[in-house]
């Protein structure tokens, strides 16, 4: 079970449905490295204890859906904006599911590039911009964790950092 299923890939990240059980490999596999990252080893525990069921899983605890859904804050002069876990998550699988498979992202889906003389097609700035946005949304996740210590005193943060791409 987890956080994010096949049919979050949709819309600017949209893959094609025929590869739906390769997608379940990656989701298994960056789901909670991404995760460990956003929320320390032991905020990790409490959130995922704090999981439902059913897929695909969402918090019960105010504290977990807090950080877990979308918002918006006020914050000295700019608004920290996050679209929330499950968005965090597909933008950082979808750019390793994509960089991986060698495919592009086509209006049909994300579909295999056609090689002609040695030469693959590029796909690099929709995948780094997916990532970029994720890396952004866990970054206002983790400022909203650090600035309510009292809700979250266990937090052990790893920051992640923007890619170019290479």
């Amino acid at each position: 079970m987890s956080i994010v299923v096949n049919t979050d890939f949709k819309g600017e990240y949209n893959v094609s449905k025929n590869c739906y059980d390769q997608l379940d490999t990656y989701i298994e596999k960056y789901e909670k490295k991404y995760l460990l990252s956003l929320l320390g080893a032991e905020l990790y525990d409490l959130f995922i204890a704090d999981l439902t069921v059913s897929d695909p899983q969402v918090p019960q605890t105010q504290r977990f859906l807090d950080i877990f859904n979308e918002f918006a804050i006020d914050e000295n002069y700019h608004i920290v904006y996050s679209q929330g876990i499950r968005k965090m998550l597909t933008q950082l699988i979808y750019f390793h599911y994509v960089r991986e498979n060698q495919v592009i992202n086509s209006a049909t889906g994300t579909v295999s590039s056609n090689v002609e003389l040695g030469l693959n097609a590029s796909f690099k700035g929709n995948i780094v911009q997916a990532f970029n946005e994720g890396v952004d949304n866990s970054h206002a996740i983790q400022w909203f964790i650090c600035d309510n210590p009292t809700i979250y005193p266990e937090e052990n943060i790893q920051v992640l950092q923007n890619t170019s791409g290479i």
